[in-house]
């Protein structure tokens, strides 16, 4: 009898002990790749290319306007005297104008007084009226104008700072030193852009200036400050706008998606004329404020090398892009010379963002080892989890995405100049560039055909306008007859260190056989 009971027990526990084996085998993590890619499976140029094309620009050439964070700021200035500039009947209705237009949003409003940046807890255009026409609300001269300055250029979203930019500090105006040149360099080296709005007025016998200044963080949009305020500052005061990038650009294209390529327009159909085939998912970011455009071909070089050679002789299809179009009569800052045109490949660099953001949508599922250590969750099996990220769901330093040198590419494309020459002697306004074969152009020099080529126009020169007269509106005598000069010194100091030489002001990705 024990015999036969101790033999049931084995046979009973032999199943069950196979039962656990099987499910041990059927929850057995897969093997972890050493480079998860290897197989293939994941395709950079599928259906979602374009999507990759537009996150991978805003990487190399980003718009801030796209990475706001916190809330818009409104800071005023209230120093000893200055509430006799916000008497000013034009001043007072631009104010107003501004209120209206800032809180009708929410803001974060600032009053600057007593060496102190102080939140006033607003929340409609009359309440902010009353403070500011408060004479108690003005006790003392220290407006502390550098470190407002500081702190809208430490965030990352527009400001409007209205100040008369008189900084005191240890008891001492600052009247020479150049003391915001630091802040607005800055401001300009993240992309960014300030615009002055200024008005004169009188404080008893000296003739001084308010400033209304907005911040405007990245490329404007219709719901940047910029582009909701300049209206209704514009008409009583004078305008500068202390940028690295104060040219306008546009496209002119017959339909949204035609895009600036060539077209056959003798052809009988759309698709006819279409010689290129530009398919659907054509991009163009400059809608948005992004200064690049996304063109998937259904044809190969091959067959644009043959196109340009057939066409060239019915003197077509000279140019590979036109109808770009740039607004060069605002040199307030710079004069701009010359542009140019660079071509490379991008490919390598292109496929490691590609991976490197495919990676991130992998996050891995965590948990804790029976001695507390991390570990990843035992349900844990994606490949790309196990592989790329560490146990404590820290990616590793491998899988981040690094920016490569981009292969330059040689004799395929240049600048249209005498276009671009003949349109500026036309009108500043409306300058076009087209973007030529290179006379050199041959099917060799593209030697990836199947990558992605991205055609770059470069701005070459830019010259600090130093002999604008609109520069005098930032000096001005005060009450004891000292020249203050220290804002005019803090803008033609940032003017001089920050000349966009060398600066890609707008990009073409094209990828054939789409």
């Amino acid at each position: 009898m024990k015999i036969g009971k101790t033999l049931g027990f084995v046979r009973i526990t032999g199943v069950f002990g196979l039962l656990i084996i099987a499910a041990a085998c059927n929850n057995k993590k897969p093997a972890i790749p050493a480079d998860p890619f290897e197989d293939g499976k994941f395709n950079p140029y599928d259906q979602e290319l374009g999507k990759r094309i537009e996150a991978y620009n805003n990487t190399v050439a980003p718009n801030n306007a796209n990475s706001k964070s916190g809330n818009p700021a409104l800071y005023i200035d209230f120093s000893s005297g200055i509430n006799k500039a916000f008497a000013d009947p034009g001043i007072k209705e631009m104010m107003t104008n501004c209120f209206n237009t800032v809180l009708a949003q929410k803001f974060d409003v600032y009053k600057l007084g007593s060496n102190k940046i102080t939140p006033l807890n607003i929340t409609n255009t009359t309440q902010l009226g009353q403070q500011v026409s408060d004479p108690a609300q003005y006790a003392d001269i220290w407006a502390p104008i550098q470190s407002a300055v500081e702190k809208i250029v430490d965030g990352d979203n527009d400001a409007l700072l209205i100040t008369d930019f008189e900084e005191w500090q240890k008891n001492s105006e600052v009247t020479n030193t150049a003391f915001l040149k630091i802040p607005f360099s800055k401001w300009l080296e993240k992309g960014n852009t300030i615009h002055f709005f200024i008005a004169d007025y009188k404080e008893g016998p000296v003739a001084k200036h308010l400033y209304f200044t907005i911040f405007n963080c990245g490329n404007p949009n219709e719901s940047s400050m910029i582009s909701k305020l300049e209206s209704k500052l514009g008409a009583l005061t004078t305008r500068f706008d202390l940028s690295n990038k104060s040219y306008k650009l546009r496209t002119a294209y017959p339909v949204e998606k035609s895009g600036g390529i060539f077209y056959d327009t003798s052809g009988k159909s759309d698709n006819a004329k279409n010689v290129l085939d530009l398919k659907d998912n054509y991009i163009n970011g400059l809608k948005n404020g992004n200064h690049f455009e996304f063109y998937p071909l259904g044809v190969d070089w091959k067959t644009i090398a043959q196109l340009h050679t057939t066409y060239a002789a019915q003197n077509q299809f000279n140019d590979f892009f036109r109808k770009l179009y740039i607004d060069l009569s605002n040199d307030d800052s710079y004069t701009f010379g010359d542009f140019d045109v660079k071509v490379s490949a991008i490919k390598a660099d292109f496929e490691n963002f590609s991976k490197a953001a495919e990676v991130k949508k992998h996050k891995p599922k965590l948990a804790k080892g029976s001695d507390g250590q991390d570990k990843f969750a035992d349900s844990e099996n994606d490949v790309f989890a196990l592989a790329c990220y560490h146990t404590d769901g820290k990616l590793k330093e491998q899988w981040l995405y690094k920016p490569e040198p981009v292969i330059p590419v040689n004799e395929v494309f240049i600048l249209n100049k005498l276009l671009f020459e003949n349109t500026r002697k036309q009108d500043h306004k409306n300058v076009e560039f087209g973007v030529s074969f290179h006379p050199g152009f041959n099917l060799k020099n593209i030697q990836d055909p199947n990558g992605i080529v991205k055609v770059d126009i470069v701005l070459n020169t830019a010259v600090p306008n130093l002999a604008n007269l609109k520069l005098s509106k930032f000096q001005w005598v005060n009450a004891k007859h000292v020249p203050n000069i220290a804002l005019y010194e803090s803008i033609k100091n940032t003017l001089q260190e920050l000349k966009p030489v060398n600066k890609i002001i707008y990009s073409y990705y094209i990828k054939t056989q789409q």
